[in-house]
């Protein structure tokens, strides 16, 4: 996500579901998108598993262009089957939920074809509401995550606390 400001809203949600969540101002470093791709290729053993990265940031010239940049630079670093999806904040939602417009930064490289698409206004992802970005992100992770192998990933873990408690216990008494 492009917002620091929002990393206590969503960081709970990604510890949730077991996502792990990475926070940028602007646009990724380069060490930290091969930071990125190393564990998108870890996560999937070979790389060769698909790999689903959500994005959040604002609407504006480069909002809407990180999309793009994060995808061609994590297939850069190795990651071979990858999807990268905005998913907030999108024209849709602008339009649903109204945030307060801004003026497009005219000094953005990317500004001459966002205004010719979008218009001069632009829009930043923490004006909608927490709990509607909370939504929006549980939904993407609800529709794209095997839930019943998170389940028992949760359930495994829970008893691994159990146990290491008890053995606590054990060597307490």
């Amino acid at each position: 996500m492009e917002k620091q400001a929002l990393a206590g809203v969503l960081a709970p949600l990604a510890r949730e579901f077991h996502v792990p969540l990475m926070v940028n101002k602007g646009y990724s470093s380069a060490s930290a998108m091969y930071e990125s791709a190393e564990r998108v290729v870890r996560a999937s053993d070979d790389g060769s598993k698909p790999a689903t990265i959500f994005y959040l940031g604002d609407h504006d010239p480069s909002g809407e262009d990180m999309v793009r940049d994060i995808e061609t630079r994590l297939i850069e670093f190795g990651c071979s089957d990858l999807s990268v999806t905005k998913i907030a904040l999108t024209m849709n939602q602008v339009e649903e939920y109204d945030p307060p417009p801004n003026p497009a930064k005219i000094s953005d490289p990317r500004a001459k074809a966002y205004i010719e698409k979008f218009g001069n206004s632009s829009w930043e992802i923490d004006a909608l509401p927490p709990d509607v970005l909370a939504q929006l992100i549980r939904d993407a992770f609800e529709n794209t995550i095997d839930t019943s192998a998170l389940d028992e990933i949760k359930e495994q873990e829970e008893s691994d606390k159990q146990w290491l408690k008890d053995k606590l216990k054990e060597r307490n008494s």
